[in-house]
């Protein structure tokens, strides 16, 4: 299958926040927009873009972050591919997109986590070349109350 990882521009939100939805976030196209903005600005972000026949069919978005206990490493934030799109090789060509976008930042490691409900994702990280290295539990609090 022939596609192409390009770097998120804004004329892709609309497709970009369509795709969220699979993920199980809702949120429309100008959210996306403005957060796809901000991302795009700073210099400690990456957010890719597979695109088939001029439609997005996954992305990515990465992150340089700074850990006080471990140092600088790339961080996958978020990855999907819409569901016709799937076993095609296109989350690992994004994946080797993001790891490109690490060394380029001069970061020796990279790390994603997973949803313990992503069942598919448990099985794709390792294969890609990724090691499970620990379980967590996140929490949430509102700070809008």
């Amino acid at each position: 299958m022939n596609f192409d990882i390009a770097t998120a521009s804004q004329e892709d939100s609309k497709q970009i926040a369509q795709l969220t939805s699979e993920l199980g976030y809702f949120v429309n196209a100008d959210e996306t927009e403005d957060w796809l903005a901000q991302l795009n600005a700073s210099p400690m972000h990456g957010v890719f873009i597979a695109i088939k026949d001029s439609c997005v069919c996954g992305w990515l978005a990465v992150e340089k972050r700074l850990f006080l206990e471990s140092g600088l490493k790339a961080e996958i934030t978020g990855l999907v591919v819409g569901h016709d799109y799937r076993r095609l090789g296109i989350a690992q060509a994004l994946v080797e997109k993001a790891q490109e976008w690490g060394v380029n930042q001069g970061l020796e490691k990279i790390v994603v986590r997973s949803n313990i409900e992503r069942k598919e994702s448990h099985a794709f990280y390792p294969k890609v070349g990724f090691e499970k290295s620990k379980t967590t539990h996140v929490y949430v609090k509102d700070l809008s109350r």
